[in-house]
């Protein structure tokens, strides 16, 4: 192991994170750890293994009570992961809610809603219901899960969201009026200016029209004008006027004084002519423009998430652990069952795997694959869905007997063949006494 470099011992770690037996998961990883002795150049090969680990072993997750829901379990493999998700998250089908898993620590996270279509809803709970009661008829300690690979439904809080955006003040909707000169500081007219056109009776005003606040609209309408506006209205006197250029003037030229001294290249602006922003309409602040886009790319992603599948298919997984350390033993029975409506076919796959490690390293790995047609319509008193359960039964039951034959065979006839056979004598060979032995003699005390 000294010759090998750190990235190929993490290699060969993961590779025994998928290979680890039922029940021992925790041991091999600690284990792994203390030889490599680096977790940061371990944990990029390790954590995607024992996701996958994780995955195919149907790992079983503890949820607590929450919404009124007792506690209760579900099972982590290929077939719960939400669709449509950007980061992958998990379903709870008895919770009606979806998950985030860390496969390093086991922990559960982020508990948001989940709903299926009432269509495939009622399917899907129909066949977990059937299978509810087969696991735990069969397996001491079985646990179950019933997924649909159909879109759930979007939240309705999210989709309000979106189709209603916040409401922007008037202030930053209405059409920008024409600049206000200013004067220079210390200049007294230009205060009574702008302090005569607040409280102006005659001249006409703008306003927002009621309609158009939080109306939904993603792009926002220029603000019209109440009453009849026939041009722009005279605030000032004519002798007011002529002083407030001078000082416009003024000023501008102070500005391009500071502007040389600096070295500054740009030119000042004429402030009395109203900017192309102006002339153009009102601009929404780029933050918000922003946010509204993205507000509009998430209305559109919401939109391909609601798109139904046309042939969904249901996955029923069963898993039974029993785990016996003391006796150096443990085991695991994984089944994967897929039911295609379209096809017309329910396919399944069975695993069993078994550890026996006392005083050596022993593993029995079985998989079978079979199927059977899918039921069309109910028999009597029991539904398509609980046909359908009833066959997983009787061809996992079938399956489980013929592995029992198999294994009292191995323990009869197989094993005991490899066995080393004693000679005639029917006694062990002394073999430091082995030159001393002649065939005669081994023969004659044979006959007697």
């Amino acid at each position: 192991m000294a010759d090998i470099s750190v990235e190929d011992k993490c290699k060969l770690a993961a590779r025994l994170v998928e290979q680890t037996p039922p029940g021992e998961i925790n041991d091999v990883i600690n284990d792994i750890r203390a030889i490599i002795n680096d977790d940061q150049a371990l944990m990029p090969y390790v954590l995607p293994a024992l996701r996958s680990y994780n995955l195919s072993q149907l790992h079983v997750v503890e949820h607590p009570e929450l919404d009124e829901i007792p506690a209760h379990t579900s099972l982590l493999s290929e077939a719960v992961i939400l669709p449509g998700s950007e980061k992958e998250r998990y379903v709870d089908n008895i919770g009606k809610k979806s998950f985030a898993f860390d496969h390093l620590t086991f922990t559960v996270s982020d508990y948001q809603p989940y709903e299926l279509p009432e269509e495939e809803e009622t399917f899907r709970a129909e066949l977990a219901k059937s299978l509810e009661a087969y696991s735990k008829n069969h397996f001491p300690s079985g646990f179950y899960s019933v997924a649909c690979s159909q879109f759930p439904l979007n939240p309705q809080s999210a989709a309000a969201a979106v189709a209603e955006p916040d409401s922007i003040a008037p202030s930053e909707t209405a059409p920008a009026e024409d600049p206000i000169p200013t004067a220079a500081e210390g200049e007294p007219f230009a205060e009574t200016a702008v302090e005569k056109m607040d409280t102006e009776e005659d001249a006409d005003v703008t306003d927002v029209v009621t309609e158009l606040v939080n109306s939904g609209d993603l792009e926002p309408s220029s603000t019209p004008a109440v009453g009849h506006v026939e041009g722009k209205v005279d605030i000032s006197d004519p002798e007011r006027l002529e002083a407030l250029d001078e000082a416009v003037e003024e000023e501008k030229e102070r500005e391009e004084e500071e502007e040389r001294a600096n070295g500054g290249a740009n030119v000042v602006e004429n402030i009395s002519e109203p900017k192309a922003e102006e002339e153009d309409g009102p601009k929404l602040p780029e933050e918000e423009e922003e946010e509204i886009e993205k507000k509009i790319e998430d209305l559109n992603v919401e939109d391909m998430k609601q798109k139904r599948v046309e042939n969904p298919v249901y996955t029923l997984e069963v898993v039974g652990n029993r785990y016996n350390p003391s006796n150096f033993w443990t085991g695991r029975w994984r089944t994967h069952w897929v039911v295609d409506q379209i096809a017309g076919k329910v396919k399944g796959t069975i695993n069993v795997d078994v550890h026996y490690y006392e005083q050596g390293n022993v593993q029995l790995a079985t998989k079978h694959t079979t199927s059977f047609p899918y039921p069309t319509e109910p028999n009597g008193s029991q539904s398509i869905a609980s046909q359908i359960v009833t066959t997983i039964s009787k061809i996992e039951t079938n399956y489980h007997l013929e592995l029992n034959d198999v294994y009292n065979e191995l323990g009869e006839k197989s094993f005991r063949a490899l066995r080393r056979a004693l000679p005639v004598t029917r006694q062990k060979v002394d073999w430091d006494k082995v030159t001393g032995y002649t065939l005669g003699v081994d023969l004659s005390k044979a006959r007697t």
